[in-house]
């Protein structure tokens, strides 16, 4: 026996800089582990709502080390047989150039084996380690991104519990919830854009690496919705503030859009575990911080927006906010809107440093109160022409100026200069203690 320690610092992607890798097989042991298969379980039903935006592998991953996709299923057109192939192929490509020249990966594929419960798989990922150990893991390479995140952890342990081997389940994007279901449920998973987890006991091996905050897969990226719209920004803010569940329809009547427009909108929230849906295409859950946070991927109060100016308020921002707060066509956002949220008494995180606006005309706004132009580090208010006009018909309350949505109000603090985001984390926190859905993902999953 031959203990082994190692550590690998991987490169992924740009964006990836700090990902790494970590290898450990302290057995050394070159006793092997019978073949195990990877079982590729097609799913053939879609969602109503999405037929016409169909991609046959959109949930199909490729992020561990080997992994082949055996051919025998005839349900499955040979579009999709083409790109799952290449889409493992893409992975294993990669995995084998990440592991140390003294570490080795094979794919032992066995077509005739039995997939029931008790019997062998059909494809073994097998990684061999310096020491000989040999360590193999039972793949699902399955159709789960648009199902439930729990669902999709539980059938891998089902298998693994079947199989008696540890299990990876395999997919082109493995999201947040994914990976905290998998992680709970003891069950690994992997993915084209790097996020990878093998874990065995018996040899000791764990195989870690992050992967791309969201999804990336080519397959998908000429349909992939950006969310930097204002029909996105009004379909997010519904979803963020509704009750589950909800149709493709009847949302879109809330957030007053097409349609279409959601079923465009809904595959990539779905892909990156921001909401689950139903068969019929309806929402079912919404994680909302996870939602929130997938948004301003995109989404940024300074860049979104058709015309953002930054002022300084020579005479200090009280007398700035008691004038705005009699104008009918200026609605508060970022810090004045969170405060008007927290209830009464709390005190903020921060001391009111900038204040934002949005307006039909920042120029009118400004010469009308006195603001002097100034770079975005040095000012105190910042003005905005949004690109959601239905954001200006909020109007003054109470002698206070109109304040946005709290979802659109936290996107906004999440976008803004300086500690804006500990305010938006603070109104968050307090969310969560009347709503479960606001709650840590992890605790809602």
């Amino acid at each position: 026996m031959v203990p082994v320690a190692l550590l690998v610092g991987v490169g992924r992607r740009e964006q990836d800089t700090d990902d790494r890798m970590g290898l450990s097989d302290p057995a050394g042991s070159s006793d092997g582990m019978e073949s195990v298969t990877m079982i590729r379980q097609a799913r053939g039903h879609l969602l109503r709502a999405d037929i016409d935006a169909v991609d046959p592998v959109e949930y199909v991953d490729s992020g561990v080390s080997n992994s082949v996709l055996f051919l025998g299923m005839g349900n499955m057109r040979s579009e999709e047989t083409r790109r799952t192939q290449e889409l493992i192929r893409s992975v294993e490509t990669s995995l084998r150039k990440e592991l140390p020249s003294s570490w080795s990966a094979q794919i032992r594929s066995e077509p005739s084996a039995a997939s029931e419960l008790g019997g062998r798989p059909k494809v073994s990922i097998v990684i061999t380690t310096p020491g000989g150990a040999e360590v193999v893991f039972a793949a699902e390479v399955s159709t789960f991104g648009r199902g439930s995140a729990i669902d999709a952890a539980t059938r891998g342990s089902l298998l693994r519990d079947g199989l008696g081997m540890p299990t990876v389940l395999i997919t082109d994007f493995a999201n947040p919830a994914l990976r905290a279901a998998c992680t709970r449920a003891g069950v690994g998973f992997a993915d084209t854009t790097g996020w990878l987890r093998l874990v065995s006991d018996t040899p000791p091996l764990l195989i870690t690496s992050q992967g791309a905050a969201r999804s990336e897969s080519a397959p998908r990226k000429a349909r992939t919705a950006r969310l930097n719209g204002p029909a996105s920004a009004r379909v997010i803010r519904r979803l963020l503030e509704v009750q589950m569940p909800i149709g493709v329809r009847e949302l879109a009547a809330e957030a007053e859009v097409s349609p279409g427009t959601v079923a465009k909108i809904l595959p990539t929230l779905a892909q990156d575990g921001a909401v689950e849906r139903a068969e019929t295409g309806a929402v079912e859950l919404v994680r909302r911080r996870l939602l929130l946070s997938r948004w301003v991927a995109d989404y940024s109060f300074a860049a979104s927006n058709r015309e953002v100016r930054w002022y300084l308020a020579p005479r200090g921002l009280d007398r700035v906010l008691s004038l705005i707060s009699q104008q009918d066509d200026v609605t508060a956002t970022g810090s004045l809107a969170m405060r008007e949220y927290l209830p009464a008494g709390t005190v903020p995180v921060t001391p009111l440093i900038i204040a934002a606006f949005y307006t039909a005309d920042p120029e009118i706004i400004a010469t009308r109160f006195g603001l002097v132009n100034a770079a975005p580090g040095a000012a105190n208010v910042v003005l905005a022409r949004p690109a959601d006009e239905t954001l200006l018909s909020l109007g003054p309350r109470k002698g206070r100026p109109g304040v946005v949505p709290v979802s659109q109000a936290l996107a906004d603090l999440l976008t803004l200069p300086g500690r804006a985001r500990e305010e938006a984390e603070q109104l968050i926190d307090y969310l969560a203690t009347t709503d479960p859905a606001w709650r840590a993902d992890e605790e809602t999953s």
